[in-house]
């Protein structure tokens, strides 16, 4: 899969997946630059299997209740604690790296995805043996922005 195609591919999941599971309808948005990573709860997972890497997802701190209410079901999403928010920014993350990498590598392919966490702004560049840029997906929703950042190392 060329560079391209892994952008796109990780476009139309992560939509899919916030739609699905968030219930959050989310615009590509590939002119605008990066959000502000400082006013965002980010969360990140590694994999290995065929080729390894990262996934990071920074999401604006002001969709996050939104985002949480609508996963847990909530009348009222500013009811919602920190942890709960984490915990489902972990588990987007999780599902969208989850269905990301089946169709990158293949449907056969095995995979050891970790346990994702919720890193700080300074956390979200990732040093290693990545052969190029990564692959970048700038989504706009209705309260806010997300940024899912694919590293790929050989």
């Amino acid at each position: 899969m060329t560079a391209e195609q892994i952008k796109e591919t990780l476009y139309n999941v992560a939509g899919e997946v916030l739609e699905k599971l968030a219930f959050i309808f989310s615009f590509p948005e590939e002119e605008r630059e990066p959000m502000d990573y400082s006013d965002a709860v980010i969360a990140r997972v590694f994999f290995t299997g065929p080729f390894k890497g990262t996934l990071t997802m920074a999401v604006s701190a002001e969709v996050i209740p939104e985002i949480t209410g609508n996963m847990l079901g909530l009348e009222d999403n500013n009811d919602s604690t920190k942890e709960q928010q984490c915990d489902a920014l972990k588990e987007l993350i999780n599902v969208i790296c989850g269905n990301l990498l089946p169709v990158i590598a293949g449907k056969q392919t095995v995979f050891n995805v970790e346990a994702p966490g919720i890193i700080g702004a300074d956390d979200i560049a990732v040093s290693g043996n990545a052969p190029g840029p990564p692959a970048v997906a700038k989504l706009d929703m209705d309260d806010g922005q997300c940024d899912l950042v694919l590293y790929i190392e050989k």
